[in-house]
Order: structure tokens, then C-alpha cells, then sequence
């Protein structure tokens, strides 16, 4: 027989360390691959997105006000300093047509396209989807659903306010802000910050605001706007 060497031992070792690192670095993949794709199992985004913003991009957001344009550059900051160890919120506040929702999707696309998760979901679908689970005959738990919630990188909560005013909406809702604790999310409104606390509680306030960066955002219905463009053609 022949004895084996030191160096054999060595290139034996060797390659059993790379075989392990390459098996850790597949689970890792596989994992990580699980996890992006859970969101969108649970919460089809494409179905989400209203279809007038299926199109939307900064690119064809058209600010007509000073307060628009900086919403915007807020926005694009927003998507290009996205940092998971570094969470920031923003609370777009405006009445109708202004382009909340618009920017809000438009960030979202962006950090979907780089990578990290996302889910778009009005308030009033939320709630909607949460009383689903509670059918029999649904695919997926309400600890399923509020988990994914929970941990996806970036969530779009459109719409705070006009989710019904019953006790147990508000406290669902208070639920998923409270655990969204840390992570990055958005928030739009039609209301303003006056509305915003006599319709929630302190804490509902607090919890939103945390992290959080405040747009006003005050102008023309852009989809009056749109509307005078064609009918000028």
C-alpha cells in the first residue's frame, strides 16, 4: 500500500471545503431565491397595481408645481439610497390626482427590478384579503399573509383612510403598521395630518412617522391635466 502524503491530505481537504462552501452558497441561493418568490405567490402584484398604473415610471411622472417636482426627486433619492440596515419611510400626503400612487409604484418597479421585494396594496384590498383567509376554503392563513407583510423589503400602503372605520379594521391595520416596525415602507393619503389624527390613534400617528419623511404633495388632478391634453389634440 502506499501511504498517503501530507500534500494529498491537503489537496483531500481542500477540495471537501470547496464542495461544502459551494453547497452552502446554493442553499443560500435556493433560500433566498424562496423568499422573493413568496411575496409575489401570496400577493400577485401584477393584479395589485391598479391597471391605470401598470404603465407608471418616474419617467412619465409630469410635476406641474414646485412641491411635484420635489416629490419626485425625493422619490427617485429614495429608490437609489434603498439600504435594508438603513430603513426610511415616506408619507406622500395630497388630495386625489397628484401623483402619490404614481411615484409610490414607480419606486416600487425600480427595487423589484434591482432585487429586493415588494408588494402594492390599497388599505381598503388589505383588509379585504386579510377577511379572505378566514374562508375555509382559502390557500393561505392570516399569519401566512400578515408574515409576508411583515418581511417583505419594501411595502406600498395605498390609500391610508379609506379603509372602513370599524374597530377591528383599524386595529388590523394598526397591526401591520406596528410590525412594519424598522423596515421600509410607504404610505399614501388623501388626508392630512390634521385628518389623519382625529380618523387614528396616537400610536397609529407615531408608528406611521417613525423613520418616515413627510411629502406634501399640492397641485392640479393630474388626471385632469392628461384629460385637457388630449381634448387640445
Amino acid at each position: 500500500m502506499h501511504a498517503v502524503t501530507g500534500e494529498a491530505l491537503e489537496a483531500f481537504r481542500r477540495q471537501r471545503e470547496e464542495e461544502d462552501r459551494a453547497m452552502v452558497e446554493k442553499i443560500l441561493r435556493e433560500n433566498e431565491a424562496a423568499r422573493k418568490a413568496k411575496p409575489q405567490r401570496i400577493f400577485d402584484k401584477n393584479s395589485l397595481i391598479p391597471p391605470a398604473l401598470k404603465k407608471a415610471t418616474f419617467d412619465n411622472y409630469k410635476p406641474t408645481t414646485p412641491e411635484l417636482w420635489e416629490a419626485k426627486s425625493v422619490a427617485i433619492d429614495y429608490v437609489t439610497s434603498f439600504d435594508l440596515d438603513d430603513p426610511r419611510c415616506l408619507m406622500m400626503m395630497g388630495s386625489c390626482g397628484v401623483g402619490k400612487s404614481h411615484l409610490a409604484v414607480s419606486i416600487l418597479k425600480h427595487l423589484i427590478k434591482n432585487g429586493f421585494t415588494g408588494i402594492f396594496i390599497t388599505v381598503p384590498e388589505l383588509l379585504t384579503k386579510i377577511k379572505a383567509t378566514y374562508n375555509r376554503e382559502s390557500n393561505h392563513t392570516e399569519l401566512e399573509l400578515l408574515e409576508v407583510i411583515k418581511t417583505v423589503d419594501c411595502l406600498v400602503l395605498d390609500d391610508i383612510g379609506a379603509e372602513y372605520g370599524t374597530s377591528w379594521a383599524l386595529r388590523k391595520l394598526f397591526e401591520v403598521i406596528d410590525s412594519r416596525s424598522g423596515r421600509h415602507t410607504i404610505y399614501t393619503t388623501n388626508l392630512n395630518m390634521k385628518e389623519l389624527k382625529e380618523r387614528f390613534e396616537a400610536r397609529d400617528i407615531s408608528r406611521m412617522k417613525q423613520h418616515a419623511e413627510l411629502l406634501t404633495m399640492e397641485g392640479p388632478d393630474y388626471r385632469d391635466t392628461v384629460l385637457c391634453r388630449r381634448e387640445r389634440r
